[in-house]
């Protein structure tokens, strides 16, 4: 600018600038195009001057990540009792029941079985809830690729946690309904309700083709895998030359080869997704990001230090919450008559991942549909190709005849499942009558899993069952070298 007097200096305001985008692009603007309206927030295509609202937008996301070591307990408490979403930060109100849960452990476990196994129920929700925001607080220091891969993973060590008690408690029957189970309410019932609450805000909503296309293909790969074992199973224990025993030591053989190809898929799809096609699932991020931008992107973030302090905390009330849960389930299912295949198909999995399962209706309702089908969809994908496998080789590392033999009922329904699914996001597009459809679903598996009769009480018979006990434990006193050989060798 001029300093001569003879020069008119007055200068208008500037000009705003708006540049229309295309929601199909990744382009997209809050508003579609138009002009924001007054008290919106926006990101990303107001230009003032010489400084953008991307500038401004990347300096209010700066300003509220503190500095990595930083450990205020009072900031970290308001911090952590706001939560994500209004939806999680409800959970806190149920943050009694983890003492409670505890308390009566040690207090009335012999007396109110039931009671224990209620209150520790609910802590579960809190303590997972805790457990995924401190982990989530940590992507804030990651690309966004790691931070939702990070966030998806955390998900998997509450499944892992209660999984494995179960497995070191010899509760097999319970581990393989679980983990299925896992799966049913990630495909069914979460994937429905993010369907039928994004249908409600919103008439209709896109999903980006690579979430679409890949999580199908890899959900049908990894189901097939997982289900091969059952149906081997019921395919060569029908055979004449072939008894029960003999049947159950060739899948157990199965189960654990197989399992070391599913984990190594799962090492791949990392690779897939973490590095050479990082800038897809980058896009897909950054598409969903600039659709809602809000309260969730400029709230205060814990630092590192204070993540790793509340993740830690998180960590422990789940795995004594779960500790105390699951030893409690063989109780509830012998004196009060509650399928076992309904205790693992639906209530343990409604638990293992609330805290993801509420972050998923949020982001639906927000019209972030692509992340919502992200989680939902990732978190059936790593419970088939990491969790899965993780148990049986543990088992195989503890000498348990841990395998993938599940109900063919269980087995069949888990690729329709991923069939009805794949079939509804074909077309790219989500409603709330397909919410409702996927949700019908789950409620006949529902239905059938709570009619299941559990076979040692009811089809065997309690004194049927301890002669078949003490007939195979005879066997095994006679031939035991023949018996270890045929249970656990390998080729």
């Amino acid at each position: 600018m001029s300093k001569n007097p003879g020069i008119n200096v007055d200068v208008a305001e500037p000009e705003k600038a708006w540049r229309p985008g295309s929601r199909d692009d990744g382009d997209v603007s809050p508003t579609g195009g138009e002009f924001p309206r007054d008290g919106e927030e926006t990101v990303g295509f107001w230009r003032v001057g010489t400084k953008t609202a991307d500038d401004n937008h990347a300096e209010r996301i700066a300003e509220a990540i503190p500095k990595p070591f930083r450990f205020h307990p009072l900031k970290m408490l308001m911090i952590t009792a706001r939560s994500t979403s209004r939806l999680s930060s409800y959970t806190h109100l149920l943050l009694p029941a983890i003492p409670a849960g505890i308390v009566m452990w040690y207090t009335s476990r012999n007396k109110n079985p039931v009671l224990v196994f209620v209150f520790n129920f609910i802590a579960m929700i809190p303590s997972g809830n805790l457990l995924a925001f401190g982990s989530g607080e940590l992507q804030h220091r990651l690309p966004k690729v790691w931070g939702a891969s990070l966030e998806i993973f955390t998900g998997a060590v509450v499944e892992i946690i209660i999984c494995l008690i179960l497995l070191i408690d010899l509760q097999f029957d319970v581990v393989r309904a679980a983990l299925i189970g896992s799966m049913f309410a990630n495909l069914l019932l979460i994937s429905g309700a993010c369907f039928l609450a994004g249908g409600i805000a919103w008439k209709q909503q896109k999903i980006a083709p690579y979430v679409s296309e890949v999580s199908s293909a890899a959900l049908l790969v990894s189901a097939v895998g997982t289900v091969s074992p059952s149906l081997f199973f019921q395919t060569i224990h029908y055979r004449k030359d072939v008894n029960e025993h003999r049947a159950e030591v060739r899948v157990l053989r199965v189960s654990r080869v197989v399992s070391i190809g599913l984990f190594f898929s799962y090492l791949c799809f990392l690779f897939f997704q973490l590095h050479t096609h990082s800038s897809s699932f980058h896009h897909v991020l950054e598409r969903a990001e600039s659709v809602y931008i809000g309260r969730k992107q400029y709230r205060k973030k814990l630092s590192v230090l204070e993540a790793i302090f509340v993740s830690a905390v998180g960590l422990a009330c789940v795995s004594f919450c779960a500790y105390f849960l699951v030893r409690e389930i063989p109780g509830i299912v012998e004196e009060h008559g509650i399928s076992e295949l309904f205790m693992g198909l639906i209530l343990v999995p409604l638990i293992e991942k609330t805290s993801e399962h509420l972050t998923a209706l949020n982001q639906a309702w927000d019209n972030q549909i692509d992340l919502a089908i992200y989680h939902c969809l990732g978190s059936t994908i790593q419970t088939a190709l990491l969790v899965t496998p993780l148990i049986i080789m543990v088992g195989w590392a503890l000498d348990l005849d841990m395998d993938l033999n599940f109900q063919l009922f269980v087995a069949l329904s888990l690729l329709f499942a991923i069939l009805v699914v794949g079939n509804f996001m074909r077309d790219g597009k989500t409603h709330w009558l397909k919410g409702i459809f996927l949700l019908m679903v789950y409620y006949v598996l529902a239905v059938a899993a709570f009619n299941d009769p559990n076979e040692k009480k009811e089809a065997w018979g309690m004194d049927i069952r301890e002669k078949v006990e003490a007939a195979h434990a005879a066997a095994k006193a006679l031939h035991p070298a023949a018996e270890e050989k045929r249970s656990f060798t390998f080729l």
